[in-house]
């Protein structure tokens, strides 16, 4: 009877510690070091904004990483919502000054148990910023992945199209590639970039077969915001009479980049940043919508 007593005794006992144990939130930082972007800069329109940050979840693993902005009038824009399951995080990310004067940005990681921290800090956008100019490129055509007349592959600050064996050549050039497949039971033109096969994604791979051999796939990024009505597509009156990259800079929403851009359909204005953080818009034409053989021609604004 006694052994009964004390080993109830003793359940009790952790039983208490276990309710007494505080749940603890994920502790996240700031790296350190000339390259990132610090708290208090300002920058210039267009500019690279470069953080670094480490995570680590004391009890539970982190689930979740939110990169938002938040402006002078409350306004908070998400710019990543990246979900995840490790013990810890150490990532470095990439983004680009736009138009806001004040802008604070704060970095939230969350756990499994759904404990969140945070950190922060402000950016001042450069007072003598000047918009940049434009490369405006009326007509490129390209070719889906069979199409033998016209190349598969582009550079965009040049608007030169290359077939496979010279964009071989010239990898570090090749922001964006097309094709045609089907999706969802229906042809479907795509643009794409060589960097989508580093991206969890196959389809470019299997059209074009060289990329797998490539030392440098650039990744371009494309808004699809435009096709799920979160933000209202741009007109063609827009696009023709931009002058300069201000409405390029803002079109583009990092939260909305994706690796690809389907139905890429005559009429629409699709916003892209290239890896080398040069945002653009591309007008389509028309698109051929009849098989891998087929061609889609647009019009491009991109910076310079």
């Amino acid at each position: 009877m006694r052994k009964v007593i004390a080993i109830l005794f003793m359940l009790s006992l952790l039983s208490a510690c276990k309710k007494d144990e505080k749940p603890q939130a994920p502790v996240i930082s700031f790296k350190s070091g000339d390259n990132y972007t610090r708290d208090g800069s300002v920058i210039a329109v267009g500019r690279k904004l470069y953080f670094g940050i480490e995570a680590s979840g004391p009890k539970e693993n982190i689930t979740n990483l939110y990169i938002q902005k938040v402006l002078k009038n409350g306004t908070i824009i998400t710019v990543l919502d990246s979900g995840m399951n490790a013990s810890s995080l150490n990532v470095n990310k990439t983004f680009y000054q736009n138009v806001e004067d004040t802008v604070t940005w704060t970095f939230t990681v969350m756990d499994r148990a759904r404990l969140s921290s945070h950190i922060t800090l402000v950016i001042y956008k450069d007072p003598n910023s000047q918009f940049g100019g434009i490369y405006y490129y009326p007509s490129i055509k390209m070719g889906y992945q069979t199409n033998t007349i016209y190349g598969h592959y582009l550079d965009p600050s040049t608007g030169k199209v290359y077939f496979s064996d010279t964009a071989t050549l010239n990898q570090s050039k090749m922001d964006i590639l097309c094709y045609q497949y089907i999706t969802s039971g229906s042809p479907s033109p795509v643009l794409s970039s060589p960097g989508e096969m580093d991206n969890a994604s196959t389809d470019a791979q299997i059209y074009y077969p060289e990329i797998v051999n490539w030392t440098a796939r650039q990744y371009t990024k494309w808004d699809i915001s435009i096709d799920n009505g979160t933000n209202a597509p741009l007109t063609a009156s827009d696009f023709d009479n931009s002058q300069n990259d201000s409405l390029l800079i803002v079109s583009y929403h990092d939260v909305w980049g994706k690796k690809k851009f389907k139905f890429a359909t005559a009429g629409k204005i699709i916003p892209f940043i290239t890896a080398k953080g040069k945002k653009g818009l591309i007008k389509i034409i028309n698109a051929d919508n009849i098989d891998g053989s087929g061609m889609m021609e647009f019009a491009m604004k991109v910076q310079q």
